[in-house]
C-alpha cells in the first residue's frame, strides 16, 4: 500500500522531484572541492563570523546568542554543530545546499496555485538552474534560510490571491515574520503585505480589518520575544544591533557620491569620527545608544542629500548573476580584491576586467547559467513590460511586483550584492515562467494565422 502511494506519488510530481535532483546535483558538484578541501574558508566572507561565532559558542556551552546579528541563520549553524560537531562546517555546506534545493518546491507549488503547473515546472527549472542561486546555495551567510522563507511567503500569498484562502494571509505574515528573524530587512514587509490586503479587489472590508489585526498580531507576537530580550540586555528593542552599520556603509557611500570622493575613504572617516564619538562612556553606555546615535547620523545624512540618496536604491547591478561567487567556491578566483570600489567608480565591465584580470575566459565556461538567467529576466520583465501596458486591468499584478520583488531591491541601497535579489526570484522565476507560456501561445497563433 505504501509503495503503491509513493509511486503515484512520483508519477504524479515527476517533474518536480527531476528538477529538484538535478539542482541539488549541481549545487553539490559546484560545492564538493570547497567541501573536500576547507569548506570554512572557501564558503565564508566578510559577515561569517557575526554568524558562525555566536552558532559555534551555543553549540558548544549553551552561551546565548548576542544582539550583534539576526538569530535565525546563528540557530540553524547551532543546530548542525550540535548534531555533527562544532566544526561540522561540511556537514553545514551541505544542509544548506539541501535548503536551496528546497527552495524550488514552494515555488512550484506557486505555480499550481496561480492555475499552471506547466508555469510552476518552468518556473522550478528556471531556480534550479540560476546562477546567483547556485553560487550561495554552500555560503555560510543568511541568504539559502531568508530566500527559502521568501519561497514559502510568496507561495502562501499566491493561495491567498487566487483561491481567496483567508487563512494564507495570517500563514504569510507569520513565514514573512520568521524571514525577518533571518535577515531583520523583512520586517518592514507588514507594510506592503497589508496594502496588497488592503486595496485587494472583491473582498469586503470587515473581512480585511480582520486579517489584517489578525496578521498584525502574528507577526508581533513573533517578533516580539527577540526584541523584548535586545532590549533587556541594553542593545534595545530591535531584531539586531547590526543595522547600525548603514551609517558607515550606506552613509559612506551617499557621502562618496556628494563629494566625489572614494567610498573607503568616506567609510574611514565615519568610523574614526565614531571611535571619538563612543570614546565617552557615560553618554554611550550600552549597544543601543550607540546604534541610536548611528541611526540618528544616518537619517541626518539622508535629509541633508534626498535627492542623492533615493536613486542610489535603485541599483539595476543587483540583478548582475553571481558568477564571482561561484568561480570562488570552485578555486577559479579569489574575493575581496577591491572589485566594488571598482563598480563603483568605473562601471560594471572595468569591475570585470578588474575582477577576472585576464582570466575573461572563465566567463565563456557559465554561458548556459548565463543564459539561463537572461531568458529569466527577458521574459519576467517582458511581462512586466505588458502589465504597465494594461494596467487598467494589471495594476494589482504590478503592486504585488513591488511588494515582492521591488522591495528587496529598493531597501539594500547602494551597498548592492547579488545575493540580495534571492528573496525576489521567486516572483520573478513565476513572472518569467507565464512570460515564456504566453510567447509560444503568441507564436502558434501567429503559425495558424499563416
Amino acid at each position: 500500500m505504501i509503495f503503491s502511494q509513493w509511486k503515484l506519488f512520483c508519477s504524479r510530481n515527476r517533474w518536480l522531484l527531476l528538477l529538484l535532483a538535478a539542482a541539488f546535483a549541481v549545487r553539490l558538484g559546484v560545492a564538493l572541492p570547497g567541501i573536500l578541501e576547507d569548506p570554512a574558508a572557501r564558503f565564508s566572507r566578510p559577515d561569517t563570523p557575526g554568524y558562525l561565532e555566536p552558532a559555534r559558542a551555543l553549540a558548544a556551552g549553551g552561551t546565548p546568542l548576542s544582539a550583534g546579528r539576526a538569530p535565525g541563520f546563528p540557530l540553524f549553524a547551532a543546530l548542525v554543530f550540535r548534531c555533527f560537531g562544532v566544526e561540522a562546517y561540511g556537514a553545514l555546506a551541505v544542509l544548506l545546499v539541501l535548503v536551496n534545493t528546497a527552495t524550488l518546491i514552494p515555488v512550484w507549488l506557486a505555480g499550481r496555485a496561480a492555475g499552471s503547473s506547466t508555469a510552476g515546472v518552468i518556473a522550478a527549472a528556471l531556480l534550479g538552474l540560476n546562477l546567483t542561486m547556485t553560487a550561495q546555495a554552500p555560503m555560510f551567510l543568511s541568504d539559502t534560510l531568508a530566500a527559502f522563507f521568501a519561497a514559502w511567503q510568496f507561495y502562501f500569498f499566491v493561495r491567498f490571491w487566487k483561491r481567496r484562502e483567508r487563512w494564507s494571509f495570517p500563514v504569510m505574515i507569520a513565514v514573512a515574520a520568521l524571514g525577518a528573524l533571518i535577515r531583520p530587512i523583512n520586517s518592514a514587509w507588514i507594510w506592503p503585505a497589508l496594502f496588497l490586503l488592503a486595496v485587494l479587489p472583491e473582498l469586503p472590508w470587515r473581512r480585511k480589518l480582520a486579517l489584517g489585526a489578525v496578521s498584525l498580531a502574528v507577526f508581533g507576537a513573533i517578533l516580539f520575544p527577540r526584541m523584548a530580550h535586545n532590549a533587556a540586555r541594553g542593545a534595545g528593542f530591535c531584531i539586531d544591533t547590526n543595522t547600525g552599520a548603514m551609517y558607515h556603509q550606506n552613509g559612506a557611500m551617499l557621502l562618496a557620491k556628494v563629494n566625489g570622493t572614494d567610498y573607503e575613504a568616506e567609510k574611514q572617516k565615519i568610523l574614526a569620527e565614531l571611535d571619538r564619538e563612543f570614546a565617552d562612556k557615560e553618554r554611550y553606555p550600552d549597544e543601543k545608544s550607540r546604534v541610536d546615535y548611528r541611526l540618528k547620523r544616518f537619517k541626518e545624512l539622508i535629509l541633508a542629500h534626498p535627492f542623492a540618496w533615493f536613486p542610489q536604491h535603485l541599483q539595476w547591478r543587483i540583478l548582475l548573476p553571481d558568477a564571482p561567487t561561484f568561480l570562488e567556491i570552485l578555486g577559479a578566483t579569489t574575493s575581496d580584491r577591491g572589485t566594488m570600489n571598482v563598480l563603483q567608480a568605473q562601471g560594471v565591465w572595468a569591475a570585470v576586467r578588474f575582477y577576472f584580470d585576464g582570466k575573461l575566459y572563465l566567463l565563456w565556461l557559465l554561458a548556459p547559467l548565463l543564459a539561463v538567467t537572461g531568458i529569466l529576466y527577458l521574459a519576467a520583465f517582458g511581462l512586466l513590460a505588458s502589465w504597465f501596458w494594461r494596467w487598467k486591468s494589471k495594476w494589482y499584478a504590478i503592486f504585488v511586483f513591488l511588494a515582492f520583488a521591488e522591495y528587496y531591491f529598493f531597501l539594500p541601497g547602494p551597498i548592492t550584492a547579488p545575493r540580495y535579489q534571492l528573496p525576489a526570484l521567486p516572483i520573478l522565476t513565476l513572472m518569467a515562467a507565464f512570460g515564456l507560456i504566453q510567447g509560444w501561445d503568441w507564436v502558434k497563433r501567429r503559425r495558424k494565422e499563416r
